[in-house]
């Protein structure tokens, strides 16, 4: 009966709050919790960005607000490129209209900037290049 009494006292020795809660914290930081499950907006956002449609829709939205700003007079001597560091490049058929462009610069940049705020479009660079 002797050594039961002392396994007894050994559980409920000299413990003093301070190691349950030094106890319980080291349980705490050995807890693992089950990953949440995805949700399935953030799991198309990643498959879009992922596959560049996000970039397709934005460069078709971009070349159909570059044509209604532009006009019809320009549609078809004009092709819309990527945006690279806020400056947007465009192809033209001509030097001639390279420069008819180049005049019409800034109306067309202020233009795109609010229609397009999201893009932050700083300047335009146009070059001569195949537009077919």
């Amino acid at each position: 009966m002797g050594k039961s009494c002392n396994k007894e006292r050994a559980l409920t020795g000299p413990y003093d709050e301070l190691d349950f809660t030094q106890a319980n914290d080291l349980v705490k930081s050995r807890q693992r919790y089950a990953r949440r499950p995805k949700r399935p907006a953030d799991i198309l956002a990643q498959l879009m960005a992922r596959k560049g449609y996000a970039q397709t829709e934005t460069a078709n939205e971009l070349e159909s607000t570059w044509n209604q700003v532009v006009g019809k007079q320009w549609q078809s001597k004009t092709k819309v490129g990527m945006i690279r560091a806020g400056v947007l490049e465009v192809l033209v058929s001509s030097s001639a209209a390279n420069q008819q462009l180049g005049f019409q610069k800034k109306k067309i940049l202020s233009e795109l900037q609010k229609r397009l705020p999201k893009n932050n479009l700083k300047d335009l660079r146009f070059s001569v290049g195949n537009v077919d």
